[in-house]
């Protein structure tokens, strides 16, 4: 077995090591390109792996449902923008066709990543523009006041059309980014936590037909999704043919039953809260037994509170334990 190793450096770590505020960090494009080019300077010199962090286009988590009418907040303590869940389009799935999909080019958060975007090329970073991270299910949740659930139960043709209208958003900007690189990716991205939460009969039901249109004549089907049981991962990969599945945080889910459905194409994560509270010698434990799981990457994911002389340890791991050495960043939506 011969994995490679990542690390996931973000928002979190990118304001750490930058020592900027997340509001500062968000102010301007070309502050935020700033802060991830100091960034990776510190943590070269502090761990030499600077490399693992590269420019791209940062934006906060929720570019769907802002572009369906979700709003979104920036708190004024030092915590991260989020959409406002007290505050969602509609609130019973029964209102599905008042959702009214925006401007991709200037509504919600797609018009910040168009100024990043417009920062990054003329810096002369390539980059789309992102936003169709795949998140389809999250989406339909978060842009219904979480009714979605419910609402596959009592009303299933009005889930179905949130559900349709959130794949119809993430489509149009999956056009535009092919667009955008002068032809289509390769490759298609789902992110999707709350698709767990469904029973696997609703997730073969509802939630295959609209992956099936995102993963539609690509090659590469890469999933993320945390809340995903053994069986949701079968269903997965046998009905999408999914190539990759990103396990980072999918407690539901053991190595051994990632590896007994995907062989070696599934990642093992080292959580934030691991790389915080476990000791050096425990994440070198974890890190081997990860490497020795069959899995295809173990990929470390720091944040703010990452004691320095754990994310070491854990780095010095992965050299050790994991053969296939470093692997270059995971594709982000942005990309």
């Amino acid at each position: 077995m011969d994995p490679k190793w990542h690390i996931a450096f973000c928002n979190l770590t990118v304001t750490r090591y930058a020592e900027v505020p997340y509001r500062q960090y968000y102010s301007s494009p070309e502050t935020m390109l700033e802060a991830q080019l100091r960034a990776a300077a510190a943590i070269e010199r502090r761990f030499g792996v600077g490399a693992f962090l590269r420019p791209y286009l940062d934006c906060p988590t929720g570019t769907l449902a802002t572009l369906l009418g979700m709003p979104h907040v920036y708190p004024e303590v030092d915590e991260l923008p989020s959409v406002d869940p007290t505050r969602p389009p509609i609130s019973d799935v029964a209102d599905a066709d008042r959702l009214r999909l925006g401007d991709p080019t200037k509504d919600g958060h797609m018009a910040w990543r168009w100024q990043v975007r417009e920062c990054l090329v003329s810096r002369g970073y390539s980059t789309g523009v992102g936003g169709n991270d795949g998140s389809l299910v999250t989406t339909a949740c978060e842009v219904s006041g979480n009714s979605l659930l419910a609402g596959l139960h009592e009303n299933p043709a009005a889930a179905r059309r949130v559900l349709d209208l959130v794949l119809e958003a993430n489509q149009r900007l999956g056009k535009l980014n092919d667009d955008l690189r002068g032809g289509p990716s390769p490759g298609a991205y789902i992110g999707d936590d709350y698709a767990g939460l469904l029973s696997p009969a609703q997730f073969r039901e509802f939630v295959i037909p609209v992956y099936a249109r995102v993963y539609e004549g690509k090659t590469a089907r890469f999933l993320h999704s945390e809340l995903l049981r053994h069986e949701h991962l079968r269903i997965a990969r046998d009905m999408l043919g999914i190539t990759e599945f990103h396990g980072a945080g999918a407690e539901l889910l053991t190595p051994a039953e990632m590896h007994e459905v995907m062989g070696p194409a599934f990642w093992t994560q080292v959580t934030p809260y691991e790389l915080r509270f476990l000791t050096p010698v425990q994440l070198a434990d974890l890190i081997a037994q990860y490497a020795q799981s069959g899995a295809g990457w173990v990929q470390l994911y720091p944040d703010r509170t990452t004691p320095d002389a754990n994310l070491e340890a854990a780095i010095a791991a992965c050299e050790r334990e994991c053969r296939g050495g470093p692997t270059t960043p995971v594709s982000r939506s942005g990309g």
